[in-house]
């Protein structure tokens, strides 16, 4: 692992962190984020009961990139929900990710979650990132939705 901190996502990052958001989606990504939009879905999760958002902070003290999510109980164990990992745009690809990942799954285990689960993007880049790290695609679930006209 790099050199990296990890710090709980506050209020007072949230100006900060959205703004990347908003870059990283729209520049990046093709995405229409507006700072409002961004803000609410950010600031939703990290408001969530028992929610769990960090921010991660290379050597040089800036901030790389965040991720919020939350604990969710099931019947037979306790799972961490990684609604969003991001990391700002210009530093992929140097591992600020993986090391991310890694440090969620060791967070959530050290508060009793024996299990880590998300919706990703199905294409190869996500898989092979979230593969290598460990995570598989369940094979008893299926993401449902309807959009409304």
């Amino acid at each position: 692992m790099k050199d990296m901190t990890y710090q709980p996502l506050t209020e007072n990052d949230l100006d900060m962190v959205v703004k990347k958001y908003v870059e990283y989606y729209n520049e990046a990504e093709d995405g229409y984020w507006t700072y409002e939009k961004a803000y609410k879905r950010i600031h939703q999760i990290m408001t969530i009961e028992d929610s769990m958002c960090l921010i991660q902070f290379g050597d040089d003290g800036e901030a790389t990139g965040f991720a919020i999510g939350f604990f969710k109980q099931y019947d037979d164990l306790l799972a961490y929900y990684l609604e969003e990992i991001v990391i700002f745009k210009g530093l992929h690809g140097r591992g600020y990710g993986t090391d991310f990942l890694a440090e969620l799954q060791r967070r959530a285990s050290e508060n009793g979650a024996e299990h880590i689960e998300l919706v990703s993007v199905n294409d190869e880049h996500h898989l092979h990132f979230y593969k290598k790290s460990g995570l598989y695609a369940a094979k008893n679930l299926l993401v449902m939705g309807k959009h409304f006209t």
